[in-house]
């Protein structure tokens, strides 16, 4: 394996790629930036139950809470059943003559009777769109009854009969929005779904939130439930971590009517101190771009329970303010401002820097230059969605492996031995950094913002960058076919194990969705870096990563000033042939996990890029520190005499 050279066309495709990933980051940032009002929502219901238990009417317990900064009431259709709870109505079963050929025949017949004949007119807009043509003969005998269809009593009791008007009207003149929530019958039609939309609509709701375990719809009328929401000028609140079947198929086909909403439930919110529940609606808002919180009570146990869900709430409003976001009311997204053609253009700029790091391990040239033909080849397929992630899975691996090529090959850095290591671990975080706005960049756009949409190699490229290094550091500073040619001893293969566990550990947390998860250790360590710092850079960044390359670039130049008794360079021969090359060439291929951190923490495109990049910042300084506090013990315990 050569070294080598830094030709000026790489140097101008490394720039290119990283202009133009910043020109596209830079969109990205003015629409997140364009969009920073968070709404605060409740549930109506709990909060009637919260003003009831403490004395006061619901529109002073709403007033209260809208002073403390909430402007959303999440309302749920009522149900024919609930009619019948509250005494408004009662469901009778009696036998009714019926004529059928020239027999007269007895068969039961079910009626609604109102005790109050508001509720009346929603009953029968319910059971009609509900039951459609059984629903033909709902006209009762007498005025204040509904002859019902032929159907179950369980069913007739389901039926959903829209918002409850009083709660629209107490929302209305509360100045606040209405979120309707809505579930999925068995069976409804897709004129159903339009006629339940378009009833909500008309009661005052501007916001769809699905209840239960389907949205409106789900299957087969899902984009009936797409195109009213639209037609309606509706938005639809996409429920975080929720698993609601057709929840994906409305955010994947109109990106643009989403809204990501955070909550939490009752059993988790029981598990959180006040604090941590507090920072865990801020940091939905904050680190996650949700735009609308949905608050429940922190305590259902109190003398006072609506004014401590207020103060829940004024502290969850002085925590969103005080991180520079806004209360209001909450909006979709919008696309991206970019030329029509900028993911070929990036890609095109991308394909080199790819290109070369592949070639450093083919020496043939017709397979380069059949490489660089289906590069370029992929480069111009980025004018679709699979060409788009395809180079930048490349490119997210490509850029930080080039880093730790250049930064191996450059001449030790004449400053202190102390500070020897540190330019090379900038070097390479510039080039990962480079590969993570490449990602960034390239996969740039609505769906993205709302998660219809993800980097889909984010686990591969965090394990690719780390094995090229270790093969192309283990090659360089190691005798690699040596070692592979020698008798296995039981040290390599504990010390084998332990780094396979560690990468496989680490690859397997990779991702918000991973089934491995932090010790209570480990929580509480987050916690303590969440109150101290701006944002908690990522633990393996920090706190293994970077320092271990700061300790392994130590042990390279090390080596260098041992075999020479300059600071200067060595051939790869004489730099293999030291007892520690092994070491370092170790340290720097476990230590590239924090590169590749780097690259995956903008890979996590719904998160706000300023936040990604300062998190990446702070991780550097902190890991930056640690590492050469790391590297001085180091080196106070390396043999005097070959002290470079």
């Amino acid at each position: 394996m050569r070294n080598p050279k830094l030709p000026v066309w790489l140097i101008a495709a490394i720039v290119l790629s990283a202009v133009f990933s910043l020109f596209s980051v830079y969109r990205r940032w003015q629409v997140e930036n364009a969009n920073r009002a968070v709404s605060i929502a409740v549930e109506y219901d709990v909060e009637e139950g919260l003003a009831s238990a403490q004395g006061v009417p619901i529109e002073r317990g709403i007033a209260d809470l809208k002073a403390q900064g909430v402007n959303a009431l999440v309302l749920s259709e009522g149900t024919i059943g609930e009619l019948i709870s509250k005494g408004q109505a009662t469901l009778e079963t009696t036998a009714w003559p019926v004529v059928q050929g020239s027999k007269n025949t007895v068969v039961p017949m079910s009626t609604l009777r109102f005790s109050d004949l508001s509720v009346l007119p929603r009953a029968e807009r319910g059971l009609r769109i509900r039951f459609q043509n059984l629903a033909n003969r709902l006209k009762g005998r007498t005025p204040d009854t509904l002859d019902l269809p032929n159907v179950s009593p369980l069913l007739v009791r389901s039926t959903p009969i829209g918002l409850d008007p009083r709660q629209v009207e107490v929302a209305n003149a509360s100045g606040m929005q209405v979120v309707a929530r809505c579930a999925n019958p068995p069976g409804i039609s897709a004129s159903g779904v339009k006629l339940t939309l378009a009833w909500v609509h008309e009661e005052g709701a501007r916001v769809f939130l699905p209840e239960g375990d389907q949205v409106l719809g789900r299957r087969e009328s899902i984009q009936t439930t797409i195109d009213t929401l639209k037609e309606l000028g509706m938005y639809y609140a996409t429920p975080e971590f929720a698993k609601i079947g057709g929840d994906i198929n409305v955010v994947e086909k109109a990106p643009g009517i989403v809204i990501r909403l955070h909550s939490a439930q009752v059993a988790e919110l029981d598990k959180l101190t006040a604090d941590d529940a507090v920072d865990r609606y801020s940091k939905a808002a904050r680190e996650r771009n949700m735009r609308m919180l949905l608050i429940r009570p922190l305590s259902y146990s109190s003398d006072q329970p609506n004014s401590s869900l207020c103060a829940f709430v004024k502290e969850i409003t002085k925590h969103i303010l005080g991180e520079g976001l806004a209360m209001g009311t909450a909006k979709p997204y919008s696309e991206p401002s970019l030329p029509r053609f900028f993911p070929v253009i990036l890609a095109l700029a991308i394909a080199p820097v790819v290109w070369f790091s592949v070639a450093i391990f083919v020496t043939n040239k017709r397979l380069r230059l059949a490489g660089a033909a289906l590069i370029t080849l992929l480069a111009l397929a980025a004018a679709v969605r699979i060409g788009q992630h395809a180079m930048a899975f490349m490119g997210s691996v490509a850029f930080p492996f080039l880093g730790f090529v250049f930064a191996e090959d450059l001449p030790t850095p004449r400053l202190p031995s102390w500070a020897r290591p540190l330019p090379a671990l900038l070097l390479i975080s510039l080039f990962s950094l480079i590969g993570g706005l490449c990602v960034a960049g390239m996969l740039n756009g609505l769906s993205f913002y709302v998660k219809a949409d993800e980097f889909t190699g984010t686990k591969i490229s965090v394990f690719l960058p780390i094995l090229a290094v270790g093969i192309y550091t283990m090659t360089k500073l190691g005798n690699f076919k040596k070692a592979l040619a020698s008798p296995i001893n039981w040290g390599s293969v504990v010390l084998g194990v332990v780094i396979l566990g560690m990468l496989g550990l680490m690859i397997a947390r990779t991702g918000n969705d991973n089934g491995v998860g932090a010790s209570d250790g480990e929580v509480a360590f987050r916690g303590i870096l969440d109150k101290v710092l701006f944002v908690r850079p990522r633990t393996k960044e920090f706190l293994i990563g970077h320092p271990l390359l700061i300790i392994g670039f130590g042990l390279l130049y090390h080596v260098r000033g041992a075999l020479k008794g300059t600071a200067g360079d060595n051939p790869a021969g004489e730099q293999s042939s030291h007892p520690l090359a092994g070491w370092a060439a170790l340290a720097i291929m476990v230590g590239s996990m924090g590169q590749t951190d780097i690259v995956n923490t903008l890979c996590h495109l719904h998160i706000p890029v300023v936040l990604s990049v300062v998190r990446i910042g702070l991780g550097l300084v902190i890991g930056s520190i640690i590492g050469l506090v790391g590297w001085q013990v180091v080196s106070w315990l390396l043999p005097k005499a070959e002290a470079s």
